[in-house]
């Protein structure tokens, strides 16, 4: 029979096959590690013997020894190289750019902003399947409760810090927060007016701040989840009706650089020759651009000078050379210090995470757990202390050492044979990838962005074959972007940059130029930038909800994005300007709806707050404003006359994605989605 006819007629019966998959709906305990800045090298299962000394070698023992009895992803990639974005497409599973989320939150306990409430995260589909959940650590997603919280958002349970870092230590803001010693009747009380940085509130256990003396002021903070993770494993048990899922987000080894002074003491007397060996002159951190370049160089020698009372231009050359010599040796002990102190919280890090793997084992639950581990993003180099060779770069950058992240999964009960496997996978896969494990379905009205790996990933294939992953910044007036597709990685950086074709598994990397196997190199750009063109086409016209540190005259990028900065100055619009990171003149056209919106009035500010202005290029005899919500009901509507602008207070709207829509004259009606 022919057997194109027989699919057709298959099809007309309604006939329907399911591809099998090995994994869907086994349920195993669901352990999530996630490490925060860790530089690609500062694991031992990235390392190989080409590995320079001069770095600095960190044993990670524990780590190791989970990602070599697992499979090692040597292309893991996130969406994003900054914390806030990275962690709000892991949880979401789509790029960070669909929902204005391409900046961290402000650093302010007090914001109301956070990812939509819409965007339902894997952890509310899995615990709804009945798991027994618990968020640990860092969240970096949003601070309001009842909206933004981990328990908002499907966790049964939370330990540990809503914003995006802490110290270590509680010494380190006991003063800063409370406002009586420890042994006054109120200790807990906080202080009238506490300053509302996030790294300075006390931790939270579930909605409430943990009483003061729960924990020693000096007690470190990676030991202090650690323990609450155990305990968590202690009460839940993880047994097949009810299985754990944890999300352990270590705030190391992010800065501020911190550790228990007698560990950092016993790191270099298990290690002897690791101070040595970032010492050495000629080496890494001597010969490094923090260190050697003369503007560095410059501005710490005038620094201390005038921190000394001394004025630098009354200072002879001799004495400005003598001057720059102790700067530049100042700077170099500064990187070493960062180097050592970096390396014993991921030291740490690591025995912690040995202490949790043993209680699997002990648990008898250690076969049918699936941990996960990896990195928010890339490491933070030499003034933080992060080594991500091969890979250039650092955290921030579109280059590998951005966003290329130390991967690895553990699964005796599934991975009989350990590998490496090379074909690159993202963090947004993890949201299909876990919601098939536990049995969940995923909501009809969701996007997702990424793949089940983990059928693929056991027998050894490519995930996404000629399909691509994205990486995007805006820096000051233009994007930085990267294609990822396997085995090319194209990059474009700077305003006037050209896209620069790379092989993913040459590192160092080294540019490819002229032909490979018959075809142009230009060819292989040009087809990646298409795609990448493609991608953003969907949620081109989407702008920034928030920006971080959005104080003063406003984020520097705000001005380009709207228009407009905080205290009223204006310039031209530069963002998104995605028609010349991706050369298609095509994303530059607005779609119709908004051409016809901006033509008749602005809005602003934009990212909608408490209340925002609708202005007309000319009066309006009649208007009728309305606001309705995605499912097409109207839930304000404001009429007014004779009006060039007219204000709408929005407090009374929960966030989200509304529609706007303006009609004016009783011969116009437009509409524009909003974001609240």
């Amino acid at each position: 029979m022919n057997l194109k006819f027989t699919s057709i007629l298959l099809f007309l019966l309604g006939i329907t096959f399911t591809v099998y998959s090995q994994t869907q709906g086994t349920r195993p305990n669901i352990i999530v590690i996630l490490a925060d800045d860790l530089g690609y090298g500062d694991v031992g299962f990235n390392r190989d013997q080409n590995y320079p000394a001069d770095r600095g070698i960190i044993p990670t023992p524990q780590l190791d020894a989970l990602a070599t009895n697992g499979i090692i992803c040597s292309s893991a990639h996130v969406a994003h190289p900054f914390c806030g974005p990275s962690r709000a497409a892991i949880m979401t599973g789509i790029y960070p750019h669909r929902i204005g989320a391409q900046y961290n939150l402000p650093n302010d306990i007090t914001t109301t902003l956070g990812i939509p409430e819409n965007e339902i995260y894997w952890s509310k589909v899995v615990d709804q399947t009945g798991y027994h959940s618990m968020a640990l650590g860092k969240w970096h997603l949003g601070f309001t409760e009842g909206k933004y919280q981990p328990m908002d958002r499907g966790f049964d349970e939370f330990f540990g810090f809503l914003g995006g870092g802490k110290n270590y230590f509680r010494s380190e803001y006991d003063n800063v927060w409370y406002k009586n010693p420890e042994d006054h009747a109120d200790y807990n009380a906080p202080k009238d007016n506490p300053n509302t940085n996030e790294y300075l509130d006390p931790l939270q256990r579930n909605r409430d701040y943990v009483d003061r003396k729960e924990f020693g002021s000096d007690e470190y903070l990676t030991d202090i989840l650690t323990d609450q993770a155990i305990d968590f494993i202690n009460r839940k048990g993880g047994d097949a009706d009810n299985p754990l899922l944890m999300y352990l987000a270590y705030n190391a080894p992010h800065t501020p650089l911190q550790a228990p002074q007698n560990e950092i003491d016993q790191f270099l007397i298990d290690n002897p020759a690791f101070e040595q060996n970032i010492r050495i002159d000629g080496g890494y951190i001597r010969t490094s651009d923090p260190v050697s370049k003369s503007n560095n160089v410059d501005k710490e020698a005038q620094s201390y000078v005038q921190d000394d009372g001394r004025v630098w231009n009354d200072l002879t050359e001799e004495e400005k050379n003598a001057e720059r010599i102790l700067a530049e040796e100042r700077l170099f002990e500064k990187m070493v210090d960062a180097r050592i102190v970096y390396a014993t919280m991921v030291a740490n890090l690591d025995k912690n995470v040995g202490r949790l793997t043993q209680k699997l084992k002990d648990m008898n639950i250690m076969d049918n757990t699936l941990i996960v581990f990896f990195s928010d993003n890339g490491g933070y180099t030499f003034s933080k202390g992060a080594v991500n060779y091969p890979l250039n770069s650092l955290k921030g950058s579109v280059d590998e050492g951005g966003h290329r992240v130390p991967f690895f999964i553990h699964w005796p009960n599934q991975i009989a044979t350990p590998s490496t496997y090379p074909y690159q996978i993202s963090a947004l896969d993890l949201y299909p990838t876990f919601v098939n494990l536990a049995g969940g379905t995923i909501p009809i009205t969701k996007t997702i962005d990424g793949l089940d790996f983990m059928d693929k990933m056991l027998a050894g294939e490519e995930v996404r074959p000629n399909q691509t992953i994205h990486v995007l910044r805006p820096q000051n007036g233009f994007h930085n972007a990267a294609i990822i597709s396997y085995p090319y990685r194209i990059t474009r950086k700077g305003g006037n940059g050209q896209w620069k074709l790379f092989d993913v598994n040459v590192n160092p990397e080294k540019q490819l130029s002229g032909s490979i196997d018959g075809k142009p190199v230009q060819d292989i750009i040009d087809e990646l930038v298409g795609q990448g063109a493609d991608w953003i086409r969907e949620f081109k016209d989407v702008k920034p909800a928030w920006f971080d540190h959005d104080r003063g005259d406003g984020h520097p990028h705000r001005i380009l994005w709207f228009g407009e900065d905080m205290v009223g100055n204006t310039a031209d619009v530069v963002f998104p300007g995605y028609s010349s990171t991706y050369n298609d003149a095509t994303l530059d056209e607005a779609t119709a709806i908004n051409q016809i919106f901006d033509n008749i009035c602005t809005v602003y500010p934009n990212p909608i707050k408490n209340s925002f202005n609708i202005t007309f290029d000319t009066s309006i005899d009649n208007l009728e404003i309305e606001i309705l919500n995605q499912t097409g009901q109207i839930i304000k509507r404001i009429k007014s006359s004779n009006v060039h602008r007219s204000t709408v207070d929005a407090n009374d709207l929960a966030s989200g994605m509304y529609v706007l829509r303006i009609k004016a004259d009783d011969n116009l009606s437009v509409e524009k989605v909003i974001k609240l």
